[in-house]
């Protein structure tokens, strides 16, 4: 074979190998670290929903474990100094005694994780009868029997086996039908067993939803890559295809060069950093070398970025060679999809973050609403010293309902943070009066983030500071209204935030309901 054929077809070859080999390790090592990325994703989203559905439990166990202390012999001998056995026939006794876990089992309906999981109370012993079901209430107050999918064995049999040998708590990885397709789906739930009373308390969730998020972000890169392997061949056709063409008819006279220029290449093949070649002339050599230059910067570009990325810098910049740059191109959109993914996963992560730091102040401030129900003054300056710093609020105060005289019903200040002078907080409020007494009749929450000069001092509790942000939550407990928790802070409370103090607002029209209760009991005994 002659040199002149020769040349052309051993440099073609030389360089759509190289072009071959480079895009192929960057599309390997891309799809690599992607792989990574997702069993990553995988792995942390199932030990995040199994710490959520031990969270939601783990309060759902508090809350009745309160009630329950609460509404039988000993909370009552303690609290108030007599025998629960003794005073049944005492009706604000046997209220007390009745609605405690009554109240708290509603409270829990709305407690939930996400939008397909709920929770359930059933008995720890057969016949396994269902306390509460917050999705299927019809089934409360009968035993059922459902099987794992595919097999014969009683959930609720189960759930009693996985308390009795894991020290009263475990998780359970099984299939269920879906309340609303009946179709079986995987599904992974967190149970624990309350002794005192038998029950079993527990919530889950479908697990097939982490599977199709993976599912998609693998079909994305599936097609990415899929492009960017059929741009490369397109542009390695061509341009093998153009150097034969050249090389075939001038082979003769440019055979030196062309060495040279295979020599170059045959480095490239080799996955290596070349330099340009430095050959001056104007004929179509020169024009050659020229253009394998520019495929040495572009190779060169396109392999750097494919790096950059593949190591994680989705902030790196890239310029196309051309408008009809379709490699560049899709390294690009390869680039921002990525790029887009991080801002997800930054985001679920700060979503996370936002949800366990809303566990943990609803916990802090749980234990001490609590622990000081029985002491009102000094638990509503707890709380509300609490509450103030944890959402970085400047000044707080709670306004309680005193409806004792029918014909002088107002809101009587419980507690303030922040007043330097008493002269500025309303110890009295009326219905209606204000911002406290309008958020006290429409039964609704006030948040305002423009307030001019003076308005709060004017028109509210909270004194003469001039906030930039105020929130007013009512107190409510089955549809009445115990009072009124007000906020101000200099920086816009943020929604999140908003969402926890609308938590805590619960717990405390719920500790006032119990405080009341237990009031009126120990005035009739």
């Amino acid at each position: 074979m002659k040199l002149k054929t020769k040349l052309p077809l051993f440099t073609s070859i030389t360089v759509l190998m190289s072009i071959f080999l480079i895009a192929f390790n960057s599309i390997y090592s891309f799809r690599k670290q992607a792989m990574q990325d997702i069993e990553s994703f995988r792995a942390e989203e199932t030990e995040s929903n199994k710490r959520q559905l031990k969270d939601i439990v783990n309060i759902a166990y508090d809350m009745i474990e309160y009630s329950y202390r609460q509404s039988n012999g000993v909370g009552v001998r303690e609290r108030y100094g007599f025998d629960l056995e003794d005073s049944l026939e005492d009706s604000n006794v046997k209220m007390v005694a009745v609605n405690m876990l009554k109240i708290t089992l509603e409270n829990l309906r709305v407690l939930r994780f996400g939008t397909e999981g709920y929770l359930w109370i059933n008995d720890y012993e057969p016949p396994h009868a269902v306390v509460m079901h917050a999705a299927q209430p019809q089934l409360e107050g009968s035993p059922h029997v459902f099987y794992i999918g595919e097999t014969d064995v009683n959930m609720y049999d189960e759930y009693s086996d996985i308390v009795k040998t894991n020290n009263g708590e475990g998780y359970l990885k099984y299939s269920f039908y879906t309340l609303e397709s009946k179709e079986w789906r995987p599904k992974i739930a967190f149970i624990k067993l309350y002794e005192p009373l038998g029950w079993i308390i527990g919530t889950g969730v479908y697990e097939d939803y982490i599977d199709k998020a993976v599912m998609a972000k693998t079909e994305d890169l599936n097609k990415r890559i899929n492009g960017l392997v059929r741009d490369t061949v397109v542009i390695g056709i061509i341009l093998t295809l153009i150097a034969t063409l050249v090389l075939y008819y001038f082979g003769k006279s440019v055979s030196q060069p062309i060495i040279e220029i295979e020599l170059l290449l045959d480095q490239m093949s080799k996955g290596l950093i070349v330099k340009k070649l430095n050959i001056n002339r104007t004929d179509e050599i020169g024009q050659m070398n020229n253009s394998l230059n520019a495929l040495i910067d572009g190779v060169t570009a396109y392999a750097g970025f494919a790096r950059q990325i593949g190591e994680g810098n989705l902030d790196s910049n890239f310029n196309l060679l051309s408008k009809e740059d379709n490699l560049g191109n899709s390294l690009l959109e390869m680039r921002n999809s990525l790029r887009h993914a991080r801002e997800e996963e930054e985001k679920r992560q700060e979503e996370n973050k936002r949800r366990q730091w809303a566990a943990e102040g609803l916990a802090v401030l749980g234990d001490i609403i609590r622990m000081g129900s029985g002491r009102t003054t000094q638990m509503f300056n707890e709380v509300l010293q609490r509450l103030t710093e944890y959402v970085g609020a400047t000044m707080g105060g709670i306004f309680v309902l005193n409806d004792d005289d029918k014909d002088d019903i107002h809101l009587v200040q419980a507690a303030t943070v922040a007043f330097q002078k008493a002269k500025f907080v309303q110890h009295k409020v009326y219905p209606g009066d204000g911002l406290i007494g309008t958020c006290f009749l429409e039964k609704e929450k006030i948040y305002l983030t423009k307030l001019p000069d003076k308005y709060i001092e004017v028109h509210s509790g909270l004194g003469e500071t001039n906030p930039k942000c105020l929130l007013l939550e009512p107190l409510i407990m089955d549809e009445n209204v115990l009072g009124v928790l007000e906020l101000a802070s200099m920086e816009i409370i943020e929604e999140h935030k908003v969402d926890f103090v609308e938590h805590v607002a619960q717990s405390l029209a719920i500790a006032i309901a119990s405080y009341r209760i237990t009031s009126e009991v120990k005035d009739v005994a």
